[in-house]
Order: C-alpha cells, then sequence, then structure tokens
C-alpha cells in the first residue's frame, strides 16, 4: 500500500500557552477571543509542546478538561461544549490520553470483551432524525472555524481582497476568488451584501457590470426566469442554483431565504398559469 504523506502540524504565536504556540490543525485563523474568558470561540487552545488544552473559564492547562469543567466549574462536557461553540464529538482530552484510551479500546475489541461494529443500533441509518441540522440546531462556531467561515474570517477575506483589487470587491470579485459558496453565506447570514457593506466593512459597496439596476422588482424577475429554467428540466429534475444567471440567483436569498422556498412559489405559478 502507498505511505500516506506526513502531515505538518499547524501552530500559531500564543502568549497565555507555556511553550508560546498552540495547535491549530484541523481550524483557519483569525479566531474570535472569548469574552470574559479565555482563549478562542470555537476552539481549543492546546500547548504544540506539553499537549495540555487551556480551560476558557479559568485560563490553566490541563491533560483531562472534562474532569476540570466538571469539578471546579460545575459544567458537563455538553454544557461547556454549548458555552464555547466546540462541537459535541470534540474530545476534552490531550492526544496523549486519547491514544491511550484507543489502544486500550482495540485491545478489549481483539480480545473479544467490546465488539461496537456488531452493537445493535450502532452507527446512523439513513434519513437520520436525530441529526442536529434536521432538529433545526445551527452549527457550532468550530464547524465554520475548520472551513474559514466564521465571521470575523469572512471580514479578513474580504478586506484582504478589497487590498489586492484596491477598491471594494463586487460579488462578481468574491465569487472568482472563493467561489459561489461564499455568496451563499452572506446572502444568508446577513441578507444583503449592501447591508454587509456598510454596517460590517464600514465600505462603500460597489456594483458589478453584471448585475444592472435597471430592473425594479427583481421578485417578479426571478419567478419569471424559475419558471423559464423549470420548463427546460426533464421529469425527476429540480431547479437548482446553478440553472440560474449569476445576476438573479443572489436575489434568492433575500427574497425567498433559500432555494425551496423558491421552487414552491414558482410551482404555484404554473398551476395557476395551467388553471387559466
Amino acid at each position: 500500500m502507498p505511505r500516506y504523506k506526513k502531515t505538518t502540524k499547524k501552530t500559531i504565536k500564543y502568549k497565555d500557552a507555556p511553550s508560546g504556540k498552540i495547535n491549530i490543525t484541523k481550524w483557519v485563523p483569525p479566531f474570535a477571543k472569548v469574552k470574559n474568558g479565555y482563549g478562542f470561540i470555537g476552539v481549543i487552545a492546546e500547548d504544540s509542546k506539553t499537549g495540555q488544552l487551556q480551560c476558557h473559564e479559568c485560563g490553566k492547562w490541563f491533560e483531562q478538561l472534562q474532569t476540570h469543567t466538571n469539578q471546579k466549574h460545575n459544567l458537563t462536557s455538553k454544557q461547556y461544549k454549548d458555552k464555547y461553540g466546540l462541537l459535541i464529538g470534540t474530545a476534552l482530552k490531550s492526544k496523549r490520553i486519547r491514544l491511550i484510551h484507543s489502544k486500550v479500546c482495540k485491545q478489549s475489541q481483539k480480545k473479544g470483551i467490546m465488539n461496537l461494529g456488531n452493537r445493535e443500533g450502532y452507527g446512523f441509518s439513513k434519513n437520520n432524525k436525530q441529526a442536529r441540522n434536521r432538529k433545526g440546531i445551527k452549527n457550532a462556531e468550530e464547524s465554520k472555524n475548520r472551513h474559514g467561515v466564521c465571521d470575523l474570517q469572512i471580514i479578513t477575506k474580504i478586506i484582504k481582497l478589497s487590498k489586492k483589487l484596491g477598491k471594494t470587491p463586487s460579488l462578481t470579485d468574491i465569487k472568482k476568488e472563493y467561489g459561489q459558496s461564499m455568496i451563499s453565506i452572506l446572502h444568508e447570514r446577513y441578507g444583503s451584501y449592501i447591508k454587509y457593506c456598510k454596517e460590517y466593512l464600514k465600505m462603500q459597496p460597489c456594483f458589478s457590470k453584471h448585475n444592472p439596476r435597471t430592473i425594479k422588482n427583481w421578485k417578479e424577475q426571478l419567478i419569471k426566469t424559475g419558471i423559464e429554467e423549470t420548463k427546460k428540466l426533464k421529469k425527476g429534475e429540480y431547479l437548482k442554483i446553478k440553472n440560474l444567471p449569476m445576476k438573479e440567483s443572489r436575489y434568492i436569498y433575500k427574497y425567498f431565504k433559500n432555494i425551496k422556498n423558491f421552487r414552491k412559489e414558482i410551482n404555484k405559478k404554473l398551476c395557476e398559469q395551467k388553471k387559466n
């Protein structure tokens, strides 16, 4: 079998750490700092030499962070993770202890003491109703940090692009640099890019040439375009954002919140046309 490439540990300087550096293998800086606490939201500060983890409450360093939070701060692991934007599956233990536990579990499996693979109900079934997104629970801040899309990271990226271009970037510029997903996040989280520029970036918005402002009612224009594109689709296919022109697709989140509501509105109009 081919060997996997060795991944180098990514570290950043952190003055509160015993060694002066922490590991950030899974996360993309910059990070938002904890108010009235220590460290960063959605990040566990792991010292690069000792492997100890910093407590967000008191700022001290421990290998067994879960034991410390239970005894000293009366916080269960779930309460602690929810409070500081950590994922439910994030371990509150140092890497050394995690490896020891992993070794013990493997040995127990070999001996037949524990057999997780054959346990009834182990794993997730299709269309799992217990998934967090199906319950309407928002993703933790740690998830955003892993993909570089928390509020601070987005602001940093757009400011960096504005310096590169020498002007406030338009949505077309953002798409070229960071892809369509960044535009979707901006509209879903902040509603309007113009509002985002004025309130968060304190910049004068820049309008793209691909987005003519002559059309007064973009909602009606979107529905007309959606009906035209829906008629082109084959049986069993459904309308997607990529089927729409760039200048119109960006307004879906503003007027309909998501693509599902947009499809419902188009289906209503098509039913009305058939009746008439």
